[in-house]
């Protein structure tokens, strides 16, 4: 028993002759930052890199997690033996998707070739860098992880100046502050809709038309929060909505002329005078079939379509903006003044839609583009 026991602690001591202390850095602060080629290899090359960083980035903590693998490679340099052992500072990408991922595992992969370990010690500062650990070890086994966690005072004043950085880090850098700033944003623009909705709107919609947008952002919060939307996802990625949306959406502006004729008792005109007219019903139809084309194009091909979106918009606005107002101007119901400043809105909408959408388009481009650049 006692041999089998020798033998087993044996294996265990001998399973991992070779160690690579890896010290990772998932969003390339670093190579971003100093403009450095990665993977940096060799205890001497990451300490400059670390000394670099902390010289003019004091206050982020991935100098920390630098300073923390060269303290773990010298203890088990001293251990084990300097041929034993290596360090070496692995990045990602700004983006830290699936391209970020995968230039992290081609950079390991070259450390490899330079110091083929038998197993590796992660060291980050982040637990979303430690989510990458799954697909180092379909590279090498990962032995442990070290997590640096930086100390602070417990002081009111520095609550104060942390409070200040992480305040201005959510403001000014682009994957924090599209959190921080986008739900504040979506909750002013809705209450500058409805003061709008109010002040124009028949009383009769006004509430209707307030309290619908606010139900429609709270569900997407609650769908969101309670992760239902990845189902949502499923069930469009495999069934075909567009075609059955598009004919519930034709049955409505069918039905809506002939059930307000036969019970409210109106006039064909009155179709196009009162509100909802039925240009707004017909917009609302293909606002209602567009998003749904376009969550359907974004489940099944994982892309935006950006001029489905543009396209979507132009379409959805034409009836209600365009087409009621000229019928209004028809029947002397509007000033010329009135129908032209309608279509000038149309066009002001589109063409700010048009250089949002284009903008956001090319960014996304240029954003794949340097990240697969990165990479190769």
């Amino acid at each position: 028993m006692s041999s089998v026991v020798a033998q087993t602690e044996h294996a265990k001591t001998t399973t991992y002759r070779k160690i690579l202390v890896l010290c990772i850095d998932r969003d390339n602060d670093v190579g971003e930052r100093l403009g450095i080629p990665t993977p940096v290899i060799g205890r001497d090359n990451v300490l400059n890199v670390a000394i670099q960083y902390i010289l003019r980035f004091p206050d982020d903590s991935d100098a920390n997690a630098m300073f923390a693998a060269i303290q773990l490679y010298d203890n088990l340099a001293s251990t084990l033996g300097k041929d034993n052992v290596e360090i070496a500072l692995v990045t990602g990408a700004s983006s830290e998707d699936t391209m970020a991922d995968l230039k992290l595992l081609d950079e390991l992969s070259r450390v490899l070739r330079v110091f083929d370990a038998d197993g590796l010690i992660v060291v980050s500062d982040s637990p979303s860098d430690e989510a990458v650990i799954p697909l180092l070890q379909s590279k090498r086994p990962v032995i442990s992880v070290r997590r640096v966690v930086v100390r602070q005072s417990r002081r009111f004043e520095e609550f104060a100046v942390l409070a200040k950085y992480y305040l201005l880090k959510m403001l000014t850098e682009p994957k924090y502050r599209k959190y921080a700033l986008g739900l504040p944003g979506a909750i002013f623009l809705l209450a500058g809709i409805s003061i709008i909705i109010s002040a124009y709107i028949p009383p009769i919609l006004a509430p209707i038309l307030s309290s619908g947008m606010l139900i429609a952002l709270g569900a997407i919060v609650m769908i969101y929060a309670l992760n239902i939307h990845q189902e949502i996802l499923r069930f469009i990625q495999r069934y075909e909505l567009t075609f059955f949306t598009m004919v519930i959406s034709l049955l409505l502006v069918i039905l809506y002329p002939l059930t307000i004729t036969g019970i409210l008792k109106t006039t064909p005109l009155e179709l196009l005078t009162r509100r909802p007219t039925i240009f707004d019903v017909l917009s609302i139809a293909i606002a209602i079939t567009a998003l749904i084309n376009i969550i359907e194009i974004y489940a099944k091909r994982g892309e935006i379509p950006y001029r489905r979106i543009f396209s979507a918009i132009s379409m959805t606005l034409f009836p209600s903006l365009v087409l009621n107002s000229i019928t209004h101007f028809v029947l002397n119901m509007i000033s010329p003044s009135m129908l032209f400043a309608c279509i000038t809105s149309y066009i002001i909408i589109l063409m700010i839609s048009l250089m949002v959408l284009n903008r956001l388009s090319r960014r996304r481009v240029k954003d794949v583009s340097h990240t697969l650049y990165q990479s190769s």
